[in-house]
């Protein structure tokens, strides 16, 4: 009877060490799982606040190259008042209410020059949540005094934009600007 007890122990131990092999191997795939599964959520929330990012910041840049191509020489200053509420310290020195003003003296005003801007398409990519860079293909309607006196249409001017935008206490302020000239 002993033999029979021995050899029923045997393979009830060998059953039991083969379901905890099971059974560890379960928990680790689960863990492994479970890791996986945390990081793929991380991702997605990383790139949903990419794309809101890139979205957020597509639409503030948009108005301000609108606002950069769209002016008057009557109301030229007011028009530019968009550089303070828009960029960043860095950008602002760059866009300094001197160099606008030299622009009105020696082109804007003498010309009489009206331009109109628009946006024609824009692509966005966020570095982080908090940087984007923003492409702006542009068209500007240029008019001046010349061309109204001789009822002439307006001048076309296509162009892209480039914008570092950066998201400074929940808002989007541009940090460069960098015009772009194609053939």
């Amino acid at each position: 009877m002993t033999e029979n007890a021995d050899m029923t122990d045997e393979p009830q131990a060998a059953v039991v060490r083969r379901w905890q092999r099971v059974c560890a191997g379960v928990a680790v795939l689960l863990i492994a799982a479970l890791i996986g599964g945390g990081l793929l959520l991380q991702d997605r929330a990383e790139l949903k606040g990419r794309v809101d990012a890139e979205k957020a910041a597509t639409d503030r840049a948009e108005q301000v190259v609108i606002s950069w191509l769209t002016y008057d020489y009557r109301t030229y200053r007011d028009d530019m008042t968009w550089v303070t509420r828009s960029g960043t310290a860095k950008f602002k020195r760059e866009f300094s209410s001197a160099a606008l003003e030299g622009m009105r003296k020696r082109i804007v005003g003498p010309r009489q020059l009206i331009s109109r801007g628009r946006i024609v398409n824009s692509a966005a990519t966020a570095t982080d949540s908090d940087h984007v860079r923003v492409l702006l293909f542009t068209d500007q309607r240029l008019t001046d005094k010349e061309i109204r006196k001789q009822d002439q249409p307006a001048l076309h001017a296509r162009s892209g934009v480039e914008l570092r935008m950066v998201r400074t206490n929940e808002r989007w302020l541009v940090d460069d600007l960098v015009q772009l000239q194609f053939q």
